[in-house]
């Protein structure tokens, strides 16, 4: 089958859009086998992916949106954006299709996620719930495609955290019958999915490590507004000195302290996080760089403290394997260990470390319409397995569920 994954993540810089070729038989998997990493054998393979930034207007509102208190926000702006999102997604799924040259049986999208609180504080009457934007209904409507949608909100129905999704992708794609694996994605939150060797589904654990780039990105911005908006390559870190009056501060934070399952987003560490964090490294004389450095080296320490001592492999991916220095600390700390894990990038296992996440959305599009569950309730929290995301019919329904169910609809 061929799948389009659609992402957007928290740093909201561009739509993830890629053309994977999937092997239904991937689900049929017994739990000590997994896919050769060999192009020819993959079960899973990558064929194209693009990066499309939104078009400004719809990114500044989308900033306006998350960076706004949830009372002044309207609600004909919210449904109006995400309507807006969900044709910026169609866009980045026609662009990737042309370039791919072949037919689309299936479109899995993330959406874009705007608020994620699923641990809202006792008294206020909030209810768990996680909301992603880009309107599936659009999606399917421009470009003609069958269209799966809106993943976390049945794992959050059923009682867990909705994140991290991608855990059951890691246990499809890179599980192993003779080495402890940890999957790791640093996104704008950095999560792990912890692989112990010959794990069964009730064997997997995962959760948000903290932030990732999300702090990093948040501060470059604010800090340096000429730059490119991240650290590139982790440059303006390697500039700074780690203060570790500051990092000991950063470290109190509650989250760090919670036991899992856990997920965390821009609510945990945006905005006002790092604006908390400057006003304090300000107090003790940090300069800018320096700042950098030590929010470098917090997400390098909160994501180690996560990855077991049992470990033998990490695979790293997302947008932070890109920044040398926080690749650095990262291969800092696990020397320090008595049995150092090796860290390796996901490219090994035929999943291009920026194109994962996207590609991870198509498999879980996939499970979808066979019916399969494809959350793992041990590491979101939920009671129990269900099937992920919301299916709009595209033009191509019909043909799609006959050749998916193999019978008239």
């Amino acid at each position: 089958m061929r799948v389009i994954g659609l992402m957007s993540g928290t740093s909201m810089d561009a739509i993830d859009a890629a053309v994977v070729e999937i092997d239904d038989a991937i689900f049929d998997l017994a739990p000590d086998e997994q896919p050769s990493p060999r192009d020819d054998s993959l079960r899973v393979r990558l064929r194209t992916f693009v990066e499309e930034p939104y078009p400004n207007s719809t990114r500044e509102a989308l900033e306006r949106m998350v960076n706004a208190s949830p009372s002044s926000v309207p609600l004909a702006a919210l449904a109006s954006l995400n309507v807006a999102i969900g044709e910026a997604f169609a866009d980045a799924a026609d662009i990737a299709r042309k370039e791919a040259g072949v037919p689309i049986d299936l479109i899995g999208s993330h959406g874009q996620t705007v608020s994620h609180i699923v641990r809202p504080p006792a008294g206020n009457g909030l209810r768990p719930a996680t909301l992603q934007l880009g309107e599936p209904a659009v999606i399917a409507a421009r470009t003609g495609v069958t269209c799966i949608g809106d993943f976390r909100v049945a794992d959050v129905a059923a009682g867990g955290q909705g994140s991290p999704l991608v855990s059951f992708v890691d246990y499809l794609l890179v599980r192993s019958p003779t080495e402890f694996r940890t999957a790791l994605n640093i996104g704008g939150i950095a999560n792990v999915t912890l692989l112990p060797r010959r794990a069964a589904p009730h064997d997997v654990s995962a959760w948000d490590c903290g932030p990732g780039n999300m702090a990093l990105d948040v501060a470059m911005q604010m800090l340096y507004s000429d730059g490119p908006g991240y650290d590139r390559n982790g440059q303006t870190a390697a500039r700074g000195a780690v203060h570790t009056t500051l990092l000991g501060w950063l470290l109190e934070e509650p989250y760090f302290r919670l036991g899992p399952p856990k997920t965390t987003g821009r609510e945990q560490f945006g905005v006002p996080f790092v604006e908390r964090a400057w006003a304090k490294a300000q107090t003790l004389g940090c300069t800018g760089d320096d700042f950098i450095a030590t929010l470098t080296e917090l997400s390098a320490c909160t994501i180690a403290a996560c990855i077991p001592t049992s470990c033998e492999r990490v695979i790293a991916s997302g947008g932070g394997v890109h920044n040398k220095t926080l690749m650095r600390l990262l291969e800092r700390e696990f020397a320090a260990r008595a049995n150092p894990p090796a860290l390796v990038t996901s490219d090994a296992f035929g999943l291009p470390p920026d194109a994962k996440e996207a590609m991870a959305f198509a498999v879980l599009a996939v499970a979808a319409v066979h019916g399969k569950p494809a959350n793992l309730p041990h590491a979101t929290g939920a009671h129990d397995g269900v099937v992920l995301g919301k299916l709009v019919p595209g033009s191509n329904f019909s043909t799609l569920m006959r050749s998916v169910w193999g019978q008239r609809p």
